[in-house]
Parts: structure tokens; sequence; C-alpha cells
């Protein structure tokens, strides 16, 4: 009897699968590539970027729609480096994090009468709270960043066959969806840093248990 039991149930799986009660795990979100990447104009969003001249990286008009819930609305202004092994992507962040990369970041609201700035934060020297920054100066020293990785894979900008580092900036609080603008410039020849594979990240911060 066992056969037919087997039969019985491999039957009852097709009946289900024809009437759209049993269907596969869904696929895993596409891994965009360079270019696409490069095109997304929605948070999270990442653009690859070189941090050896001095001068405009960012100029980017984007949305930030309401976060997951994996997702706070703080929004995270950083940088993120890739690599085949965890070595390897720690040995950028740590060659940028040593000697700081000092920027101007100046993040707007555009779906309003005027152009509205976004006050900017940077971790607190204790890494325990978040500053308000008097300026738009940034980088003197860059902090390991926290953007939830769910949100990054949703987008098909994070691969687990990668390993990443990724460093902050400076953060904003978006209090609710909306349009802005985000430049950042570099303030500094870095020649020490030519040739490093390197992308500006923007994302959510993740949400704390």
């Amino acid at each position: 009897m066992r056969p037919v039991r087997v039969l019985c149930a491999s039957a009852v799986l097709v009946l289900l699968a024809g009437c759209g009660l049993f269907s596969p795990p869904p696929e895993p979100p596409k891994l965009l590539t360079r270019a696409e990447a490069d095109a997304r104009t929605v948070v999270p969003f990442t653009r690859g970027v070189r941090l050896d001249k001095a001068g405009r990286i960012v100029d980017v008009t984007f949305d930030a729609p309401k976060p997951e819930l994996a997702a706070s609305p703080t929004l995270i202004i950083g940088l993120r480096s890739e690599g085949k092994e965890p070595a390897e992507a720690q040995a950028v962040t740590t060659a940028i994090q040593r000697d700081g990369l000092k920027a101007r970041l100046v993040l707007e609201r555009l779906d309003t009468a005027s152009p509205e700035p976004i006050s900017l934060w940077r971790i607190s020297d204790d890494g325990r709270s978040q500053v308000r920054l008097s300026t738009d100066i940034v980088g003197e020293r860059l902090w390991g960043a926290d953007v939830a990785v769910s949100t990054l894979a949703e987008a098909g900008l994070y691969s687990q066959q990668l390993s990443y580092g990724e460093l902050q900036w400076a953060s904003a609080g978006l209090g609710e969806r909306g349009r802005y603008r985000l430049r950042i410039d570099l303030l500094e020849d870095r020649p020490d840093l030519k040739g490093l594979q390197v992308d500006v990240m923007v994302g959510y911060q993740q949400r704390g248990k």
C-alpha cells in the first residue's frame, strides 16, 4: 500500500499547484549590475566613485520611501567596499578610516515650496550617541555603518557570495517619505586611495531589536 500512498500524495501536490494553492518559494532578488545600481534613485542606492581626486563625486535626486519594518527612518550616508573575502573588503575600509576622508555633504528636501536643508548628524566620539553637525563638513573620522541588510538585498544591492565593509560619514532623520537631493564633494586629493573600488552608499539604518 505504501507506493499507492506516495502516488496519492504526489497527485494532491499537483492538484494544489494547479489550483494556485501550492507555489515554489520566491526567487531571491536579482543582483544589479554596476550600470543598473548607478541608475537607481530610490533608497537604498549606491554609486561607484573614485576617492583620489578632490571634487564632486555625487549629485543625485532620489526618492525616500517609508522604510521597511527591519529599518528605521534614519538615513545613513557613507561608503561601502566589497570583496570575495572579508579581509579584502576590510582592507579598503581600514585604508579610508585610518586618516579619514574629508567631504562636504549637502542634503535637501525638494518636494516643498523651496529646497529645504536637512540637518546631518555624526556618531559621538564614544560611539554611543549622535551629535548634530554645525556645518556640512564631515569625514575627519568615519564610523562603521549599519544599513539594514534586508533592504539592500531586496533592492539587488547585496550578494551573499561577497563580503562588505561599511563606513558612515553622516546620518539624517527622515521623518516622512519624500524627494531629496544629495551632493557630496571631496575636499582634498587623496592619491593614497587611488584604485580602490568603493561605492557611496545611502540607506536606512538597521532597526535595533
